[in-house]
């Protein structure tokens, strides 16, 4: 899977105006938004939502699930919420009621699912660690697909994100990230070691590493791939989601901010 990455580097300088804002001080764990740029948060078993125009806060908490691993809501009408402890995904509208009754990966034989992110709105993609095969579902979690991650060595991504219908972008922190087509074909690994964050996007990667963000421009077959190094300071950030010019970070705290990016002239 190892291959020859051609890499250029540049700094994209991105000036942060003063207009730096703090959520709330309250521990949360996680940060996201939908495309509506609605902002989404966890902390323990309770998910926050904050709709950009700041008209209302939406909670939703089930504590009988456990802890919540992982909230993907890039299609804003079916948010899924995953629960690594219990093997439990919920699906909630954008008012963050649940949809329909939660889905039970154990009862589905899919026991040792530890990622999970919604491909489209009609299909689940899932990582099941202990074999490493990157799973696609229906709804109801009925496997549509299923193909195997080939990695030389010990690989276990800590996250997944998936661009619908698109691709699919597992992050191993010791390894790097590898890349996929929609339909679980391996694309090509980006061998970049002590990752601690991603945001994939349909033709780029945003990455945290040594507390600097870079930009991954993924390339056609033609092209050299390209990395590009964004100026800002994150000496403070433990995770991040981008959303056009706004970056919402967690910090070391677990304080929740969000931060104006506008390009230098």
């Amino acid at each position: 899977m190892k291959k020859l990455i051609i890499i250029i580097t540049f700094s994209v300088a991105l000036s942060c105006m003063a207009q730096e804002r703090l959520f709330f001080q309250v521990p949360y764990e996680s940060v996201t938004t939908d495309v509506q740029g609605n902002v989404y948060l966890t902390r323990g078993y309770n998910l926050d939502m904050f709709p950009k125009d700041g008209s209302k806060q939406l909670n939703y908490g089930d504590p009988s699930w456990g802890v919540i691993t992982r909230v993907d809501a890039n299609i804003a009408s079916k948010i899924l919420v995953f629960y690594l402890e219990s093997g439990t995904i919920a699906l909630l509208d954008n008012e963050l009621s649940p949809i329909c009754a939660t889905l039970n990966l154990f009862d589905q034989s899919l026991a040792t699912v530890s990622l999970a992110a919604m491909g489209n709105p009609n299909k689940i993609v899932l990582y099941d660690d202990a074999n490493q095969d990157l799973i696609i579902t229906d709804i109801s979690l009925n496997v549509l697909s299923q193909s195997h991650v080939s990695f030389p060595g010990e690989f276990h991504p800590t996250d997944m994100q998936v661009v619908t219908e698109h691709r699919i972008a597992l992050l191993d922190t010791l390894h790097g990230i590898c890349l996929f087509d929609f339909y679980g074909t391996f694309e090509r690994e980006i061998p970049i070691p002590n990752i601690t964050a991603m945001q994939l996007m349909k033709d780029c990667i945003i990455y945290l590493k040594d507390n600097k963000l870079y930009r991954y421009d993924i390339p056609s077959p033609t092209h050299p791939m390209s990395l590009q190094e964004m100026d800002i300071d994150l000496q403070r950030i433990k995770t991040f989601h981008l959303w056009k010019n706004l970056l919402y970070y967690i910090d070391m705290e677990n304080s929740a901010w969000v931060q104006h990016l506008v390009p230098e002239e």
